[in-house]
């Protein structure tokens, strides 16, 4: 086993220091290997954001991992997972910017990593059509950083779309950011509303918590257009995400049961739903682990790359899917660039972005076989196959065609 594939196996069993001990050893005996300065980088980044809090981090530090990524791409320029973990790197240091409310840095970072190739066109394209199939002010909840970066990226240093609230929702268990998001951030990042003091969001933390009903408001516009009584709320059953051994009764003569917690996350997303949706629209992106949704899928009607959060429960209804949205994301010339995503992949993401897409085709396919419309079925396949069958994964796309075509 080489020095390299025995890192490998350390870092798979989190052994992160010896990991990169190997590394180091193995670029001494190949010093123009540009997959070592990519793991290099990848395992220092994957160390001082992914693991446990890192002892001595600083700026230099980020400083060498930028450097790995570059040996990476001076080495070979199309190394699109090093793209990547640059793009993930600027984005961890955009956060710190956030922490300080440091709107020059935070926009430098983003810039930075479009300037080094972290976010191709059809990145950017991706980025825009998500934003795009959200309404005026919308308060959209992103899956990561695919999603989350470049439309960061297109809000801070193209201007676009900067009425929309994009907040990644894995990260609003840090109380830090739930403040950040309270605050806003001038000509930066739109505010959304939180009604908890700065006192309690800093004290964030597991709360004790059974299933419960939380009744949320909900606007006029919507009991309008939905048919609603004056005095209807959406009514989200919350479960509890933590849990321990822990037995407990709550009153004296109750059956004792494991102590079940809302976890700062989930706690966080009812807060904002609760305090937010009468007032503006609210969508997740489509890239998220649905175990961040703590059942509010029940609700989310399917717009593509995208799904918007109504007040009533969408499974087998005619809210299920906005089929006028798909339209616009697939006829509207939306799909230009999506060509290049051969030549500039970026491994990492370029699969959940071709999966996106092709759900999209899949769901107004079904809507067209439905409604018997044959000539839009016709023409969805034809674009299908000019702009999407790019022999990026062949078998996929080739599945996805005979989907289609029946």
């Amino acid at each position: 086993m080489t020095l390299k594939e025995q890192a490998l196996e350390e870092f798979k069993n989190e052994h992160y220091n010896e990991a990169i001990d190997l590394l180091e050893k193995a670029l001494s005996e190949s010093p123009n290997d540009a997959e070592i300065y990519y793991y290099l980088g990848w395992f220092n980044h994957y160390r001082a954001y992914d693991s446990r809090p890192l002892k001595g981090y600083d700026n230099s530090y980020s400083e060498q991992i930028f450097k790995y990524l570059d040996k990476a791409l001076e080495l070979d320029p199309n190394y699109g997972d090093a793209k990547y973990f640059y793009g993930a790197q600027c984005s961890g240091n955009a956060f710190i910017a956030m922490q300080n409310y440091d709107a020059d840095k935070l926009n430098y970072f983003y810039q930075r990593a479009y300037d080094k190739g972290a976010y191709p066109n059809w990145l950017l394209e991706f980025g825009k059509n998500i934003l795009m199939s959200c309404d005026l002010n919308a308060i959209l909840f992103a899956g990561g950083n695919a999603d989350f970066d470049i439309c960061s990226y297109l809000q801070l240093c193209e201007n676009f779309r900067t009425d929309i609230t994009v907040v990644p929702i894995g990260n609003i268990d840090r109380p830090w950011y739930v403040r950040f998001l309270k605050n806003g951030l001038k000509d930066g990042v739109r505010k959304i509303e939180v009604n908890l003091t700065d006192q309690q969001i800093m004290d964030i933390h597991p709360f004790k918590w059974d299933t419960t009903i939380v009744s949320i408001q909900v606007s006029p516009l919507d009991k309008k257009q939905f048919g609603l009584a004056d005095d209807y709320q959406l009514n989200w059953e919350v479960f509890p995400d933590l849990f321990s051994e822990r037995m407990h009764s709550k009153i004296e003569g109750e059956k004792a049961k494991a102590r079940t917690y809302l976890s700062p996350q989930r706690a966080i997303l009812l807060q904002i739903v609760e305090d937010n949706f009468a007032e503006r629209p609210i969508y997740f992106s489509n890239f998220a682990s649905p175990t961040f949704y703590g059942g509010l899928d029940n609700y989310f009607q399917y717009c593509g790359l995208v799904s918007k959060l109504l007040p009533v429960k969408t499974n087998d209804s005619n809210h299920a899917v906005d089929e006028s949205k798909l339209e616009t994301l697939i006829f509207a010339e939306n799909l230009g660039d999506y060509k290049t995503i051969k030549e500039k992949n970026i491994p990492r993401i370029s699969g959940i972005v071709m999966s996106g897409y092709f759900n999209a085709f899949l769901y107004l396919a079904d809507i067209y076989k439905e409604s018997d419309k044959k000539g839009k079925l016709r023409l969805l396949t034809k674009i299908y196959e000019e702009k999407m069958k790019v022999n990026f994964d062949s078998e996929y796309e080739t599945q996805i065609i005979t989907e289609l075509k029946k």
